[in-house]
């Protein structure tokens, strides 16, 4: 099974697209700053789909952020097949 790393995923359009590749049978790594939403959202979608859920809460506006991502995806030996980068800040 193919595994997507989404980052944004707690809510809006990255929690939908989690919900798609879990659907699909595709495990997950899900990433964004609130993690009680991000441990729901995986009880959720192994208990409906079966699949395996990581859980990497974290805030993706630093300077060494993605780094930092990249470097737990690997300590936790995850191999990621999509990216989908959703997270992001916008200004009124």
């Amino acid at each position: 099974m193919k595994t997507a790393l989404i980052t944004g995923a707690s809510s809006g359009i990255g929690k939908e697209l989690a919900k798609y590749h879990a659907s699909l049978g595709g495990h997950l790594v899900i990433v964004a700053r609130s993690e009680q939403k991000l441990e729901a959202l995986k009880t959720k979608l192994e208990k409906e789909y079966g699949i395996d859920v990581a859980v990497i809460p974290m805030d993706l506006t630093g300077e060494h952020s993605a780094k930092e991502l990249m470097d737990e995806v690997y300590e936790r030996g995850i191999n990621v097949d999509y990216l989908i980068n959703n997270a992001g800040i916008g200004e009124g």
